[in-house]
């Protein structure tokens, strides 16, 4: 028969188990192009910020801080004028730092450029696929976050009834 205490990490065990197999999705925030930051030419090559976020997976919900020195701006903008590098009227400027924040249901691609001179033309765009971090559903419609939810308390409550149960 197993003792108080070997019940007790027994227990703990069970609630660590269960704890560790939910996911959650905690935001992250971005510091576009690290230490060199959201910068213009000659600075940058072109790909620079493409190479910087390949192998980052964007989520909605993340944060992308653009950090700069001199005359940057920041332009939300289509795919075609992305590869354009079209100067569009509508931007983002700032003292020397934007923070956009992607949106929650966000998914798909999102581009951004420089309309100051030639910034653009120069390799100073980014362009990044945002994977959905919206609850995915079952056929019912139920939502996947419920399912583990349930799945959790599952294990949780008999561990804690049985812990009860001994301890008493």
């Amino acid at each position: 028969m197993m003792g108080r205490q070997g019940v007790v990490s027994m227990a703990g065990l069970l609630v660590l188990f269960a704890l560790a197999s939910t996911r959650t999705t905690m935001a992250t925030d971005y510091t576009v192009g690290d230490s060199m930051g959201w910068t213009g030419p000659p600075n940058i090559t072109e790909g620079f910020y493409n190479d910087w976020a390949a192998g980052k997976t964007f989520e909605g919900g993340d944060s992308l801080k653009f950090v700069w020195n001199g005359s940057h701006n920041v332009a939300i903008v289509s795919k075609e004028d992305y590869e354009n590098c079209t100067k569009v009227s509508s931007y983002f400027i700032g003292g020397s730092a934007f923070t956009y924040t992607l949106p929650s249901n966000a998914s798909g691609m999102y581009y951004f450029i420089c309309t100051v001179d030639s910034h653009c033309e120069g390799g100073q765009k980014l362009a990044i696929n945002v994977t959905s971090s919206e609850p995915s559903t079952t056929d019912d419609g139920s939502s996947a976050p419920l399912l583990a939810i349930g799945a959790l308390s599952s294990a949780v409550l008999p561990a804690g009834v049985l812990l009860l149960h001994l301890l008493n």
